[in-house]
């Protein structure tokens, strides 16, 4: 088609249209159309807004009250076990000493040798005896007895004999009392030193009596003989250590003497005290 012909073409197309008027209400009714149509699409959209932001409230859920822990009982408590009174033990009967004057028998054990004191190294031999002997038991004194008997030619003799030497029975040994005199005596053998011209005369005195032995003092003397004639050649004497002994007390002592050089002379010693 020629480019004249196309354009006389399009100019009656348009001067036709211009031509019929009503032609132009269904324009006018299709744009009306489309702008409810979008109106109700907005309706629709509004409402689905309004639904989506107002949500039915969901039915609460009930909350599940935990069933509480369960208490464990508490262990019972024994009852404690009744404790038994304590069995009163009986007080024990006090063993009576034995009265003044009265003995308890006694039997040596072994061939012996009984002192004028308690102790075997010092004391001085006043009889022998042998298993077997019966003696009466007067007194204790430390891990001595003192006892009395008859010699063979019937005297009556006093003098000490040291525990193991002796049988006693138990019954008897409790009831003895200890000597009732302070009872001083030597508990070692007395040691001699020389100086300076004296000798010195050394050991230990202790109290086996029942009572206080007051102002004790050791005595020393050396004896010799002229002849027939017995004489003295030197003597001293000393306080012990402890001037005052209790029952079951010891001391030292050193008492010095002239030094004596002569031949035959011995020494001799004495302890005293005095009672109050």
């Amino acid at each position: 088609m020629s480019r004249s012909l196309l354009i006389l073409t399009i100019t009656i197309i348009l001067a036709g249209c211009g031509a019929q008027p009503a032609a132009q209400a269904p324009v006018e009714v299709t744009r009306v159309v489309k702008q409810e149509v979008t109106r109700e699409v907005l309706v629709v959209q509004t409402q689905v807004i309004v639904v989506t932001a107002t949500p039915e409230p969901a039915s609460p859920t009930a909350a599940a009250t935990p069933e509480p822990t369960a208490v464990p009982k508490p262990t019972a408590v024994p009852e404690p076990t009744a404790v038994p009174e304590p069995t009163a033990v009986p007080e024990p009967t006090a063993v009576p000493l034995l009265p003044e004057g009265e003995t308890v028998p006694g039997r040596i054990m072994r061939t012996i040798r009984i002192f004028d004191i308690p102790n075997e190294a010092e004391g001085k031999v006043v009889i022998n005896a042998v298993p077997g002997n019966t003696v009466d038991v007067l007194y204790r004194g430390g891990q001595w007895y003192q006892v009395q008997g008859k010699s063979g030619s019937g005297e009556t003799v006093t003098g000490w004999v040291y525990k193991d030497w002796i049988k006693i029975a138990p019954e008897d040994a409790v009831r003895l009392q200890p000597n009732p005199d302070p009872l001083p005596v030597l508990v070692s053998k007395i040691a001699q030193s020389r100086s300076n011209g004296y000798e010195y005369w050394s050991g230990t005195v202790m109290n086996v009596g029942a009572k206080t032995a007051y102002d004790v003092q050791v005595e020393i003397t050396i004896r010799g003989s002229v002849g027939s004639t017995e004489t003295r050649a030197a003597q001293g004497v000393a306080f012990v250590s402890t001037r005052n002994l209790e029952p079951g007390q010891s001391a030292t002592f050193t008492v010095r003497t002239n030094w004596v050089s002569s031949d035959g002379v011995y020494y001799d010693y004495k302890v005293l005290w005095t009672e109050r």
